[in-house]
């Protein structure tokens, strides 16, 4: 399933800045981004969980970081519009960050059911007992 909301979702950084003024209007952010969600998201998803939540912001250029886009907002967004039906590790057990580069302003939502095949465990074994 895929969705496309064409809104600019708040930075990390300008997030953290207006928590940093005010612990109110850090929290209106929030709501106020599930609240779009809620308007301009009508889709379900019915296929089986957990899923794979692969999220890509547009960007118009290079300028800006990856890291610095902030998903709390959005998914907790997807989960009060009712489009997915919990965010905890049961429902989504991978998200994956892709850059866009595009003139549309927006970021796109891929959302599938995940592929059980225990790379969690071996990335753990392989990688850091060295």
């Amino acid at each position: 399933m895929n969705i496309f909301i064409p809104y600019e979702f708040t930075t990390w950084n300008d997030y953290i800045r207006e928590e940093r003024a005010n612990l109110y209007k850090a929290n209106h952010i929030k709501q106020s981004e599930k609240q779009i969600i809620q308007l301009l998201v009508k889709k379900k998803y019915r296929g089986k969980y957990p899923v794979t939540l692969t999220v890509r912001p547009h960007f118009k250029n290079k300028r800006r970081d990856l890291d610095n886009f902030r998903i709390k907002g959005l998914i907790d967004g997807l989960v009060c519009a009712g489009v997915i039906r919990n965010d905890n590790l049961n429902n989504i057990n991978k998200i994956i960050l892709e850059a866009v580069f595009s003139d549309e302003e927006g970021v796109e939502i891929e959302i599938r059911e995940s592929e059980e095949d225990g790379r969690a465990q071996n990335v753990c074994e392989n990688d850091y007992r060295q």
